[in-house]
């Protein structure tokens, strides 16, 4: 047995050796599919399939969100208060474990030098419910929890340690200095652990007598064995209606929503694309291997003679079948190799070129599940394309096979019937792709060009961290960016600068709760809003004026008492249809109470959520002085008089100058804010677009190929019909209305397979309807002037032929 095998294989290999053509074909089909097929599955398996990296809880480890219904779905799932979850931790018997995490902007001080770092509060609990234990040192204990700027411990991750501190083993028991205070390091994590997606240190909090209604916490909960998500969402559900019966001004009409570790960072969109990718993708498989099973039957019509041959020798159909499908999984082989190879090159392109750096957890690697992955696709490539063709060359008639030895005959009637299924299916799935690639190309389109209220032109943005005990007071943070906004107005080349909470078409604001004078609203029954603080020149800036009312004074803001507010054009609509908006009052609701704030100005709408992001609730924009939110995390946002890129370097020595050991970082351009912001809708675009391509190129050829196999086998009959009279334009409107016929056949079926991935995409595109005529029929007049341009050479062929040597071709 092992003797045949190998006998078989040296035949197999003779025989693709001394077809170079055909073997090259075919493994071109074969890298394409396969290879695609792995760049899109190695994204999947990063998303959904990896392992999480803790260990065997990953299965228990759950999110915990605060909902309310005034809120936006979006930012329904947000964080919860530091006292909900102790009550949690307290009454839930579903739950192992509850802990929690809160993100923190760091100034790492070292070297005479500072740097921002990504890091996070969490409590001491956290890293042992995740079951991840530090690799030298120890972790937090309870003890050394303490309210946020008042930490003595710090835990590192490994790959701050290695960059910042060189590896150093005697790094326990120093400290570093972050946020201008000194802490002792306790612990290094283990290599790759970043919690929740990119942090590089922590440190250990609790709250004192924490307001319930300021929600800042990232809640984590492991689940007791045996207890399923279902089961801790119904006692989460009884929790959180303990706790707004007991303290109704903060906890009414909010819950509490559980969610799989997995499910919590991988929203309803990703899995959407992926498993549009995934379609994408097999769509060009299936196209790829309907070619390779033509060029396999083309080759085993080409082998009729052969196989004649050797079945008057002696040899059995099963032992020619078996060579076949030895010289299939040759192929598959090779194809497989060299798609893997090509895949493994396009995902290295793919992280150089993602815009920020990957979740730690987000792994986009070929492990074995990859791998395996790739020989499947391979063996079902070969299994379901290569017995086919196989079984039917291998079914020759010896009188007739040793009489024409293939050349000129014509194919038979099940043959043809064939081909022309195959050509048809690639023409159908093609369409479906192009479809599929136009709405999402014209939904990034859209997205760029979408109007975003204000003037993008010569704008440069950036991020900075007010840290130090030094600025703890709101008086102080306001005096700093008072002076920063001077600062930044006097650089050469600046036109004006605000400091504001959030960047335009970046950051969605915060979300608020807000009722209008004379409307008051029972808990939970208030509108969702959002709220932006920023000091007065914030529309100067953005270039565009208030339409009613006034910006706020130097006084307002840096006064946290200050009662005044600037409402976007369409909160004063949704509160006050009928009459000027300026004079109004809004009250605020927060812990309880509201404050009122009388609106000053109007201003228009700004998209301040990203595209596509964007809800009721970040449509509804509330404008607060500076003070009144005291934040430390600010972005400045600076217009240029050229371009703005020109002006960061003096904007960097600017805020240096004012104090050197705080960080800026992420300075940006607004149109890099714009493209970072849509970046997933342009990768996705480009994918499905050059999976298209591939998928026209593809069934291009298929319509070539099966009209040229055509025209060759039908030799003698375009010899006898131009013979009897027939013109060269007849034998070649012959050949083009063969296929048209196809082009049309297949695209009858491709609009059908279209319409249902347009309602795949229909969630998932922005700005583009779904159901719009448009795409479709332009993919199908394209298909068929690429189908029409495929035919041409084969009707030009068959309008040449020698009527006298095609009489003799026989």
């Amino acid at each position: 047995m092992a003797a045949d095998l190998v006998r078989d294989v040296r035949i197999a290999l003779r025989g693709l050796l001394q077809r170079p053509g055909f073997t090259a074909a075919a493994l071109a089909i074969l890298a394409l599919g396969i290879g695609a097929n792995t760049v899109v599955f190695t994204i999947v398996n990063a998303w959904f399939l990896r392992p999480l990296p803790f260990g065997e809880r990953s299965p228990r480890v759950v999110t915990l969100h605060a909902t309310h219904a005034t809120q936006a779905e979006d930012w329904g799932d947000s964080p919860v208060a530091y006292d909900d979850l102790l009550d949690l931790r307290a009454e839930g018997r579903t739950f192992a474990a509850v802990g929690g995490h809160v993100g923190r902007n760091f100034s790492l001080a070292l070297s005479g030098d500072s740097e921002r770092v990504n890091g996070g509060s969490v409590t001491p609990d956290l890293f042992p419910l995740l079951g991840v234990a530090p690799v030298l040192g120890r972790g937090f204990r309870e003890d050394e929890a303490q309210p946020p700027g008042q930490e003595s411990v710090v835990l590192l991750s490994h790959g701050l340690w290695q960059r910042r501190f060189g590896g150093d083993q005697g790094i326990l028991g120093r400290p570093v200095h972050l946020n201008g205070r000194a802490l002792t390091v306790v612990g290094v994590m283990p290599p790759g652990f970043r919690f929740p997606e990119r942090d590089d240190l922590w440190v250990p909090f609790r709250t004192e007598g924490g307001r319930r209604d300021r929600r800042f916490v990232d809640a984590v909960g492991l689940l007791a064995p045996g207890v399923s998500v279902a089961q801790a969402q119904a006692e989460a559900d009884a929790v959180a209606a303990r706790i707004a019966r007991r303290q109704p001004d903060s906890n009414r009409g909010w819950g509490l929503k559980v969610l799989s570790f997995r499910d919590g960072v991988v929203g309803d969109d990703e899995r959407a694309l992926s498993a549009s990718l995934m379609g994408a993708v097999g769509f060009v498989t299936l196209i790829g291997c309907a070619n390779l099973a033509n060029l396999l039957l083309a080759r085993g019509s080409a082998r009729r003679r052969e196989m004649a041959v050797r079945t008057a020798l002696g040899a059995t159909r099963a032992r020619l079948v078996r060579e076949m499908l030895v010289e299939c999984l040759l192929l598959g082989a090779a194809g497989g190799l060299l798609g893997v190879y090509l895949s493994r090159l396009a995902v290295e392109l793919m992280v150089k070129a993602w815009p920020e750096e990957l979740p730690y957890w987000l792994v986009l690697r070929q492990d074995a599940r990859v791998l395996l992955f790739a020989v499947a696709v391979s063996l079902l490539t070969v299994a379901a394309f290569g017995l086919v063709p196989a079984l039917a060359s291998s079914r020759t008639e010896l009188v007739t096979g040793l009489r024409d030895g293939g050349r000129g005959s014509s194919a038979g009637r099940g043959r043809r019937r064939l081909d022309r299924v195959l050509v048809v299916g690639q023409v159908a799935l093609c369409l479906a792709l192009l479809v599929g690639a136009n709405l999402m190309i014209r939904s990034f389109m859209a997205l760029r060009a979408a109007p975003s209220g204000f003037d993008e032109a010569r704008l440069l943005t950036l991020r900075f961290y007010l840290a130090g005990d030094a600025y703890d007071a709101v008086e102080a943070k306001a005096a700093f960016f008072r002076r920063a906004v001077e600062a930044l107005r006097a650089v050469p080349g600046v036109r004006a600068a605000v400091a504001t909470t959030s960047i335009p078409t970046d950051d969605g604001g915060s979300p608020a709760r807000v009722v209008r004078e004379g409307g008051a609203a029972l808990p939970g029954e208030e509108t969702g809003a959002s709220l932006i603080a920023a000091t007065p020149e914030l529309f100067e800036t953005l270039g565009t004026g208030l339409l009613a009312g006034r910006a706020f004074t130097d006084a307002e803001s840096a006064d946290a008492r200050a009662g005044v507010v600037i409402v976007n054009r369409a909160l004063a609509a949704r509160f006050w249809p009928q009459g000027d908006a300026v004079g109004r009052q809004v009250g605020l609701v927060e812990a309880g109470t509201t404050a009122w704030l009388r609106v000053v100005g109007v201003a228009p709408d700004i998209q301040y959520e990203e595209f596509g992001e964007e809800t009721d609730q970040s449509r509804l924009n509330l404008f607060v002085p500076y003070a009144r939110a005291g934040a430390r995390t600010m972005a400045f946002i600076v217009r240029s008089e050229g371009r703005p890129a020109q002006v960061a370097a003096g904007v960097r020595q600017a805020l240096r100058g004012l104090d050197p050991s705080l960080p800026v970082y992420d300075v940006r351009t607004m149109a890099e804010v714009r493209a970072l912001t849509t970046w997933e809708q342009a990768f996705f675009g480009r994918l499905m677009g050059g999976f298209a391509l591939a998928a026209l190129l593809l069934a291009c050829l298929g319509v070539y190929a099966l009209l040229s196999f055509a025209v060759s086998r039908r030799t003698q009959e375009i010899g006898v019909r131009m013979a009897l009279g027939a013109r060269p334009r007849d034998m070649a409107s012959l050949v083009l209305r063969e296929g048209a016929g196809l082009a049309a056949l297949g695209a009858a079926l491709g609009l059908v397979l279209a319409g249902a991935v347009a309602r795949v995409l229909s969630g998932v595109v922005y700005a583009v309807s779904a159901t719009s005529p448009v795409p479709f029929l332009g993919m199908a007049a394209l298909l068929a002037v690429v189908a029409l341009a495929a035919s041409l050479l084969p009707a030009w062929r068959a309008s040449v032929v020698e009527p006298v040597r095609a009489l003799r071709h026989e």
